[in-house]
């Protein structure tokens, strides 16, 4: 090949290159509109972005593969110098408040809020960085961006869980209703409601919206537990039941939830399940035993169990000696099972010994009558 021909191959190949270079260059954004950012990725390696799209397409694709601390430092690289680039500026807020830099994203939607003050989302997410970084003016970001858009069901549920954390609770649930009027539905707000009357013990509104929530999703287990609450405090004890079997579903080993099981039970004079309940509480409970024990030994006590729950609430005695009811219920146990009015007097002996001089003791004229009682029968039997 002579020197000509050479030449002429080198401009060939130079000018495919350079049309290839400014081909590639004019597609970036389409490859980046389908999804192809490791090749942006790759062209920008080979030729940094100089321009303020360029560099910002370049921090677009970084964000998109989730390579954030780049993506950060190439947003900070191309918006340090501009002052209104509103969609840029509050993409690159929202990526620093997901990875936790609270303070630059407060300054950034600061900015942003001062620049364009009736933007109801710039003041929502303003909010949410004020109330990552414990700011006391939350709540006022999260009114104005009402006030901007009463509809902004984000900035209600923010504002009406702000309220209800320092208990101002009417002012939760107004927020809360308002934010319904436009989506009924909005499983958040109904279970913040829920939530707002649980509060107040205002158990039938409370179980209104838990149900509603219901209905839409299901409930996590702190709503169960409320309803389960809720449905015991408006006796409607087979409601408690099923959301308690509902909850040892999720955590099948909880001795809180059968002891609740066994109270419920036992205020059915369903003695046998709730005896089977309080059973399983004991197995379960790893800590103080007294309250699972003694809803066992009553349970026994209902069931004719006479000697076998008195043994319980013995064991109840020895762990919680100032559990006052432990001492009556085995004195009456014993005084069903024994027809020995020395071993009868003998238990509520051992009630008389702790709470004779007890001034708060509950039960002491319900047990000073049958000590009278039995004294008075042991006397007039010659024995």
């Amino acid at each position: 090949m002579n020197s000509q021909n050479k030449l002429h191959f080198i401009l060939v190949i130079v000018h495919l290159f350079v049309g290839a270079q400014y081909i590639y260059g004019q597609n970036l954004d389409s490859l980046y509109a389908v999804g192809e950012y490791s090749k942006v990725l790759m062209y920008f390696e080979t030729y940094p972005p100089s321009s303020f799209k360029n560099k910002i397409l370049e921090a677009k694709s970084l964000q998109s593969k989730n390579f954030n601390k780049k993506a950060i430092d190439s947003y900070h690289d191309a918006l340090i110098d501009k002052k209104d680039q509103p969609v840029d500026q509050f993409t690159y807020a929202k990526l620093l408040k997901s990875n936790t830099q609270y303070k630059e994203a407060d300054s950034l939607l600061t900015l942003l809020s001062y620049n364009y003050p009736t933007n109801p989302e710039f003041l929502y997410q303003l909010g949410l960085a004020k109330a990552e970084l414990k700011n006391k003016s939350e709540e006022i970001s999260f009114e104005k961006a009402l006030e901007q858009d009463p509809s902004h069901q984000g900035a209600a549920y923010e504002l009406s869980k702000f309220y209800f954390r320092i208990k101002s609770y009417e002012k939760a649930e107004t927020i809360n209703l308002d934010a319904l009027q436009f989506n009924p539905k909005n499983k958040r707000i109904i279970g913040l409601l829920g939530q707002i009357y649980y509060a107040q013990k205002k158990f039938k509104l409370a179980l209104e919206q838990f149900e509603s929530l219901e209905k839409l999703t299901s409930p996590p287990k702190f709503v169960l537990q409320k309803m389960a609450i809720g449905y015991n405090g408006t006796n409607q004890l087979d409601k408690a039941i099923q959301k308690y079997e509902q909850l040892l579903k999720i955590e099948q080993r909880s001795s809180k939830y059968h002891l609740q099981l066994a109270l419920l039970y036992a205020k059915k004079e369903n003695f046998k399940e709730s005896e089977y309940n309080a059973q399983l509480a004991i197995l379960y409970k790893d800590v103080s035993l007294s309250g699972e024990r003694f809803t066992k030994a009553i349970a026994m006590k209902e069931n004719g169990k006479l000697k076998a729950a008195i043994k319980v609430f013995g064991l109840v005695i020895e762990e919680a000696p100032m559990f006052e009811r432990a001492y009556v219920e085995m004195a009456l146990t014993a005084d069903r099972l024994y027809e020995d009015v020395d071993k009868k007097l003998s238990f509520y002996d051992q009630y008389e010994d702790q709470f004779g001089d007890y001034e708060y003791a509950e039960f002491k004229p319900l047990m000073s009558r049958r000590i009278t009682d039995l004294k008075r029968e042991k006397h007039f039997s010659g024995k």
